[in-house]
């Protein structure tokens, strides 16, 4: 963002709230210490954070501390939101290093929907999918992946809707057969590579799981004609499933970071429900 829209006294109000929740509760001087502000504008920061609510005065005294209230300014961010946020950098690394588009797509609903993408910053992408871009699960790869590893009542519900629905994109749905042999064999190899006559790019994907709980899949796009299915297995397979690896690594160590400094006394990653 260019400096001239920046909102600096927004800025500096939210380097407060981090001071504050860094160090419990702390002076005006602390404060203006640390945000780098005239101890008047910092008393005048304080102040306005206490009269929405977000901080309080300690009786007779200079010193402030959070209130409960902020926690709403977290209320809407959850664990999904966790994972994507610690995968983002590491997608656009290997996306980088493998030369192809790397996506991380997410369910919701019966759909699949782009969570992450290094599609505008790669020159082979040919089709270029904008974060938000959705897709029904039995049309995208990473949705099959999502399938695979779920659990059975999700999957049925999945499988329930789209056996009702007119899109040709979900027809899979009808031959419950078929679509079984599919997910088995994912859960069975790990990825699944699906190409379709309509499109240039195949796409090779594998399920994100964090402490074994799916929470979407991970897809690389290729071009068909430049890809071999041998190439896929031992030039990019070991690849994504690292990166699904340091994803969940990473995850854990950040999930415990910070219900630590949310004095949630260190929530075990391992039983967080992504919804």
């Amino acid at each position: 963002m260019d400096s001239r829209q920046e909102v600096k006294s927004l800025k500096k109000a939210l380097r407060a709230l981090v001071v504050l929740n860094e160090q419990g509760e702390a002076s005006v001087t602390d404060v203006a210490s640390s945000v780098g502000l005239p101890r008047p504008t910092a008393y005048r920061l304080l102040e306005t954070l206490a009269s929405e609510g977000y901080v309080e005065k300690q009786d007779h005294s200079t010193i402030y501390r959070l209130t409960s209230q902020v926690r709403n300014l977290a209320a809407g961010f959850g664990d999904r939101d966790l994972a994507v946020e610690v995968a983002k950098p590491l997608i656009r690394q290997l996306g980088r290093e493998l030369g192809w588009p790397i996506a991380l797509a997410t369910p919701a609903a019966t759909d699949m929907i782009v969570r992450v993408t290094t599609d505008y910053e790669n020159p082979r992408a040919i089709d270029r999918f904008m974060v938000g871009f959705n897709t029904p699960m039995l049309h995208a790869p990473a949705g099959y992946c999502y399938l695979a590893f779920c659990d059975e009542a999700d999957r049925e519900r999945v499988v329930k809707v789209a056996r009702l629905s007119p899109d040709p994109r979900q027809r899979l749905a009808r031959n419950r057969e078929r679509l079984d042999q599919l997910l088995n064999r994912v859960r069975e190899e790990g990825y699944c590579t699906r190409e379709y006559a309509a499109y240039r790019e195949g796409g090779l994907a594998i399920p994100l799981l964090i402490n074994g709980t799916p929470i979407g899949g991970v897809v690389m796009r290729y071009v068909k004609s430049a890809m071999k299915i041998g190439q896929l297995q031992s030039d990019y397979l070991p690849q994504l499933q690292n990166l699904s690896e340091r994803i969940n690594k990473l995850f854990n160590e950040r999930a415990s970071e910070y219900w630590s400094n949310n004095g949630v006394g260190g929530k075990n990653p391992a039983r967080m429900e992504f919804r």
